[in-house]
């Protein structure tokens, strides 16, 4: 049997093999997007039998594509974030209405890192997630992501113009453009700092779409405290499903 992790997202869809190995991204502004995913699990499996691990943040699309995997008997599909909860490995007991796209970070991020840590995902939302050392936990924060920050400010103000994200290093600018790139930066380099600043004897586990650019905008000793985990959810994701076989066995 093959598994495969779907990790659904705000505003697209990743698809992993077990590894993890990224097998493709699909944006839901495509037409196409369902149909493309199926065309690449289906690839990806062949002739065998799968179980789909699924995370979502997204249930109409989550949804919308489970329509299709139900009309396919060879490919099992479970959503992962009970076997996660109910595995004892991280206490969530005090905490409600988290996201399962934040549970399954922090998951995987402990496959690769010791606890106490936190996690830093920077998807449409930035979250940081904090664990301590006895793995219960503790909460976080959310604030709009890199490209949700340029979107808003592009749609909710009448005299700003709606730019491509571009992270910089500078805390001001000289005009308009550069002023809301420093704006932005600014904003999402100083909650990153506040909580190094918090928590020094932390690991942080970044991850996510923009954590890349994210990074540039950091200073030499932040980044040698930020650890890149690129694949952490669907870590979470395979992590939890391997618990679940070994259950079974």
């Amino acid at each position: 049997m093959k598994y495969i992790a779907l990790d659904f997202g705000n505003s697209r869809v990743k698809c992993y093999a077990q590894g993890p190995q990224l097998l493709g991204t699909f944006a839901y502004s495509a037409t196409e997007w369902d149909s493309e995913l199926h065309a690449i699990i289906m690839n990806y499996v062949q002739e065998e039998e799968c179980l789909i691990g699924i995370s979502t943040v997204n249930p109409v699309m989550d949804q919308q594509f489970n329509q299709i995997l139900d009309t396919i008997p060879s490919l099992q599909h479970i959503r992962t974030k009970s076997l996660l909860m109910n595995s004892g490995i991280i206490d969530f007991s005090e905490i409600t209405g988290m996201g399962e796209d934040r549970m399954h970070g922090l998951f995987g991020a402990l496959t690769q890192c010791k606890a106490p840590l936190i996690t830093i995902d920077c998807g449409t939302a930035i979250t940081f997630n904090i664990l301590d050392a006895e793995k219960k936990c503790l909460g976080g924060s959310i604030m709009p992501g890199l490209s949700t920050m340029y979107e808003a400010l592009g749609t909710v103000t009448a005299g700003l113009p709606k730019l491509s994200p571009n992270p910089t290093l500078s805390c001001s600018g000289t005009n308009t453009h550069d002023a809301i790139h420093a704006g932005i930066s600014s904003a999402i380099s100083g909650a990153i700092l506040k909580y190094l600043g918090q928590f020094p004897d932390l690991s942080f586990c970044i991850f996510g779409g923009d954590a890349e650019a994210i990074l540039e905008i950091m200073d030499d000793n932040s980044k040698k405290r930020l650890q890149f985990k690129p694949d952490s959810i669907a870590q979470g994701i395979f992590k939890a499903l391997a618990l679940s076989i070994d259950a079974h066995r």
